[in-house]
């Protein structure tokens, strides 16, 4: 949400220092999105302290199903 409102910001700054202008409003539109996807892009994640390795799958035990125990029957 926050980019959009920028992106705006930018689009109104646009207009009103260069007046209604549409290749000026295109190329400012343009490059901001083109900005946007590089920063996308070049996101690398963020691992939390104490982190070493990626999890590769995960489980889930629904219901009275509860596989990870070993109950005595």
């Amino acid at each position: 949400m926050v980019p959009l409102i920028l992106l705006g910001a930018l689009v109104l700054g646009a207009y009103l220092g260069f007046g209604y202008n549409t290749f000026v409003i295109g190329f400012i539109l343009m490059s901001g999105g083109l900005l946007g996807l590089i920063t996308f892009l070049a996101t690398v994640g963020v691992k939390r302290p104490g982190e070493r390795k990626t999890v590769i799958d995960e489980r889930h035990y629904i219901g009275r199903h509860d596989d990870h125990r070993y109950l005595r029957s």
